[in-house]
């Protein structure tokens, strides 16, 4: 079942602009003419496990309606998964999540509790920050638990990586913290591949707990350098496939973050394409933590013109279908695969409820087609790279992930032309 509004299309108008952008990037069928396209949301079989869909908490306390009833929303529309750091809010969103789940009589067996670590008071993934160490990652486990006023966490991450730490060292604490009783698994957040793979063979080969799960950044929105924030990681290019097929090949969970590139993909009219300029990203970055800094690298990342066409076809099918934009974007990212889920925020009960819509819809396989072409047209990534190359050097590394093969196969001793970056 697809679910439609009629258009003047179907009626026998001229068909929308937005459709005829649509079709323009369409795969055609080789048994049909190449007319255009009805792009849809299919009704799935069977509804996909709220699992997937990952309430984040980095605005809780920030949220109109309070941090209480947003979380009694969530949990009354089945959210069961809740992911936290402790840097977010430094540590008040952990602790409005305590309060709330000892106070509202909710059984905590019946929560999937998701927090990270390992970047002490640092915010911004500043490589330079000062050196994680076993005591100072038992630390924060511990201020977590506290905060969230339980034993253990469900799932541990380590918020990014730290290159100056051997893969082993982290695994060896992280099943540590796992025989302490303190988590129950643990995974990664901005890991590159190679380290992931490093870490799930390690622990293979010692008999140690694996990684179980990973969070990069994920969207329709491909971020034009790779690192939307300092020390991060995306999969969103479509050259990226092979690794999230990997992922999913041995066990991993692809926990997306970013999903909606801060407000792009849900809001059609934000940061319209003639209100910014390339041109206007030139120069040094704003102090760090800034709204200016803030402002700077998320249209950097962004506002390219493969996003905005992107978003321009995403519309279009959200509006043939009766869904928002945010709804279709979303649904792309869950078509990589059901070993991914998507981290979701939510500021009232309407978001909640478009969210727990998606279980029950999945795009066409023609309309995820038509979105992912429409990011790869010939040179377009490789232009953004050579204009970013020209004024910032020191990104040089960071674009080679632009390039990537997406060689990656089962087995990452023969990674095939793949070049993985640590």
């Amino acid at each position: 079942m697809t679910l439609r509004r009629e258009t003047k299309r179907q009626r026998g108008g001229a068909a929308p602009v937005a459709l005829l952008a649509a079709a323009a990037c369409a795969v055609p069928s080789s048994s049909a003419p190449p007319v255009v396209a009805a792009f849809g949301v299919t009704k799935t079989s069977t509804p996909r496990s709220m699992d997937q869909l990952v309430l984040g908490t980095v605005a809780l306390p920030r949220v109109p309606c309070g941090s209480d009833k947003l979380l009694d929303d969530a949990y009354e529309r089945g959210f069961r998964r809740f992911d936290l750091a402790r840097t977010y809010g430094l540590g008040k969103s952990e602790e409005l999540f305590g309060r709330w789940h000892t106070s509202s009589g909710v059984d905590r067996e019946t929560l999937h509790l998701v927090t990270k670590g390992g970047m002490g008071d640092d915010k911004y993934g500043d490589p330079n920050r000062p050196l994680c160490t076993r005591e100072s990652l038992g630390g924060e486990i511990e201020a977590s638990l506290e905060a969230l006023r339980t034993d253990s966490a469900d799932l541990y991450m380590l918020h990014r990586d730290d290159l100056r730490i051997p893969v082993e060292t982290f695994v060896d604490w992280l099943n540590e913290l796992k025989e302490d009783g303190l988590i129950e698994r643990w995974g990664v957040s901005n890991w590159s591949l190679r380290r992931i793979h490093k870490a799930y063979v390690y622990a293979q080969q010692t008999g140690k707990a694996p990684p179980t799960a990973t969070s990069p950044q994920l969207s329709l929105a491909v971020p034009s350098d790779n690192a939307i924030w300092p020390s991060t990681h995306s999969v969103s290019c479509p050259s990226k496939t092979g690794e999230i097929d990997w992922y999913g090949a041995h066990g991993i969970e692809v926990m997306g973050w970013e999903a909606l590139a801060k407000g792009f993909m849900a809001v059609p009219t934000l940061w319209r394409e003639h209100e910014v300029h390339f041109s206007t990203f030139h120069g040094p970055d704003a102090e760090a933590g800034s709204d200016e800094w803030r402002m700077q690298r998320i249209q950097r990342a962004y506002c390219t013109p493969a996003n905005y066409e992107r978003r321009k076809i995403a519309a279009a099918i959200a509006k043939e279908n009766g869904m928002s934009l945010a709804q279709v974007a979303l649904l792309y990212c869950l078509s990589k695969g059901d070993h991914v889920s998507v981290l979701v925020g939510a500021e009232r009960a309407q978001h909640l409820d478009e969210m727990v819509a998606l279980r029950d819809y999945e795009l066409d396989q023609e309309a995820v087609d038509c979105l992912t072409a429409a990011s790869t047209k010939p040179n377009i990534v490789e232009r953004v790279a050579q204009d970013l190359r020209s004024w910032r050097p020191e990104l040089e590394m960071d674009l080679t992930y632009m390039k990537q093969d997406a060689g990656v196969g089962e087995d990452m001793g023969a990674q095939s032309n793949a070049t993985v970056l640590v």
